[in-house]
């Protein structure tokens, strides 16, 4: 490996970016965006030692880049979309909690049938530009009371990083929203795992649940543990 060329200005640089795209886009597109400006820039191997010194800064930029690769997260995040079908049959609403674009992108024009409902996970994000980028079906609910959205048509879906058989993490907001009376006012509470890989260091902004909490958890980490519940799983 080369010696990398990455400076220290370059680091608070990036940090300032991550931050920045995590809070409006989520982690997994921000992360993707990132590390695409990183092999641009740096090239893979300067990448690599970047994300290896600072991976406590971006451990999900990190997992990504070392355990999964940038390519395979929108083949990764379709294929759960056509997991989610059978799910979303003859649902009208899909409340989203937290606004992870990587997947809102995809699935808000492939089921254009439904009402998406984002609860963002940061007070900071610009509601208005977030909103400019989808269609008629997205609006946004900048709050945790989903009354009005109760209902055997309604699921909820958010999103989980980390994922073993007894817990996961994800944004405070599905933190809390989701629990046992939650899951008694609506159909399904799916936690979908867009990267499918272990993060090395806890992220900060991130809050581990247990995956009780939730109805089905999307994930190939609960493949072999949790085939025996009566829950339903759908791994690939």
């Amino acid at each position: 490996m080369k010696t990398a060329s990455i400076q220290i200005c370059d680091q608070k640089a990036i940090t300032r970016a991550y931050t920045m795209l995590s809070v409006e886009m989520g982690h997994v597109a921000a992360a993707t965006a990132i590390y695409e400006q990183l092999l641009a820039h740096y090239g893979a191997d300067n990448a690599r030692w970047f994300l290896q010194r600072n991976g406590r800064a971006f451990p999900v930029l990190s997992a990504m880049a070392y355990e999964v690769g940038t390519q395979r997260i929108d083949k990764r995040i379709r294929g759960i979309n056509e997991l989610l079908a059978s799910f979303l049959e003859h649902k009208t609403d899909i409340v989203c909690i937290g606004a992870e674009t990587a997947w809102l992108d995809i699935a808000t024009t492939t089921y254009t049938d439904k009402s998406f409902h984002i609860v963002p996970h940061s007070n900071d994000a610009d509601l208005d530009r977030l909103l400019s980028n989808f269609g008629e079906n997205v609006r946004i609910h900048d709050s945790v009371d989903l009354t009005r959205l109760y209902g055997t048509t309604s699921v909820i879906v958010t999103f989980a990083f980390n994922v073993t058989e007894h817990s996961f993490f994800t944004y405070p907001a599905a933190y809390r929203v989701c629990g046992l009376d939650t899951r008694q006012a609506f159909s399904e509470l799916i936690a979908l795992d867009l990267i499918d890989s272990p993060l090395r260091f806890h992220p900060p902004d991130l809050v581990e649940m247990d995956t009780d909490e939730m109805t089905c958890v999307l994930s190939r980490a609960l493949e072999s543990t949790r085939r025996s519940r009566v829950w339903t799983l759908a791994a690939f």
